[in-house]
């Protein structure tokens, strides 16, 4: 009996502590979609002592309506992956794109909406046929933040794994062991799987087509191609040039993460969680750079000049 109980106030305390130190048993979900590939489940989720909302619009953003409430009101879209969605490492006020409304929103003295339209691993593909679901949502600019590996990062439409939760676990310690514990004890290839040229050549497709699709609406837009650690170390990966020349072929203006990440990084300043991920202070250096990219293209749309090509 005494041992029952023991391995009951065991049970109990572990998953106490799970859910209210760790952080666990409230993931962000995600939805199954047989065109976006998958995309975030709207709701509130508290993660690692972080808040997380996803719009009625699958966007880690505020709720706001599809139409824009008064001419006066500015719409940004910010565009992307893990990237620009942040992930639960940061609280919402914490993502660059929160950081950019407020910023624009002082700057500008208008109402702002930014719209995180991401989710962790899309690529072009799964970004164009979000638009082409949702729409554009009167948008005023458009940055699409892109990293090499986006040149050929193409839908899989397979099984979900364990960092594509599509429903709560039923226990905090169910979580910890399938998702954390396991993975440090299985880890999984440190390389990615090759790709091919066809993945080359579809992501692509879809990058091209992603930003045709902005411009038909006559949204000015920006593509930021995102260095991760390794490349800031000298690594080329190649994904990048080709997707700043799908963007500069079209006369699109093209910035890099790394103007505002290497001075940090040289500095000896945490701006990252990993290799590829920023942290709070990287998020507050891009919405630094996001602030001074949509000012540019609002300035540009304004005077009827397209922005310079590259920054």
């Amino acid at each position: 009996m005494a041992a029952c109980l023991l391995a009951l106030f065991a049970f109990v305390g572990g998953e106490t502590v799970a859910r209210l130190v760790l952080g666990l048993g409230d993931p962000p979900l995600y939805l199954a979609d047989p065109k976006i590939e998958y995309l975030n489940k709207p709701g509130h989720y508290h993660r690692f002592g972080h808040n997380i909302h996803i719009n009625a619009w699958s966007m880690r953003s505020p709720d706001f309506p599809e139409k824009k409430a008064s001419s006066n009101e500015l719409r940004i879209l910010v565009i992307g992956d893990s990237v620009v969605n942040g992930g639960a490492r940061i609280d919402d006020s914490q993502t660059a794109t929160a950081q950019l409304a407020s910023s624009l929103a002082k700057a500008t003295g208008r109402p702002v909406v930014v719209a995180n339209i991401s989710a962790g691993s899309w690529g072009p593909q799964n970004q164009l046929e979000y638009l082409k679901r949702f729409g554009t949502f009167d948008a005023d600019a458009a940055i699409v933040v892109w990293s090499s590996h986006d040149a050929w990062d193409v839908p899989g439409f397979g099984p979900f794994g364990v960092d594509l939760p599509t429903e709560k676990p039923m226990l905090a310690l169910d979580e910890l062991v399938r998702r954390y514990a396991l993975a440090k004890l299985f880890p999984p290839p440190s390389e990615s799987p090759p790709h091919t040229q066809q993945d080359v050549d579809q992501g692509i497709a879809s990058a091209k087509e992603l930003l045709q699709l902005l411009r038909s609406k006559r949204i000015p837009v920006a593509v930021v191609i995102h260095k991760t650690q390794t490349e800031l170390k000298g690594k080329d990966l190649e994904g990048d040039k080709l997707l700043a020349a799908v963007a500069e072929s079209a006369d699109d203006a093209v910035f890099q993460t790394e103007a505002v990440l290497r001075p940090a990084v040289e500095k000896g300043e945490s701006v990252f969680f990993d290799d590829i991920h920023p942290n709070p202070s990287g998020n507050a250096l891009l919405a630094d750079l996001y602030l001074k990219i949509v000012t540019k293209l609002l300035a540009g749309s304004e005077s009827g000049a397209a922005p310079s090509k590259t920054s």
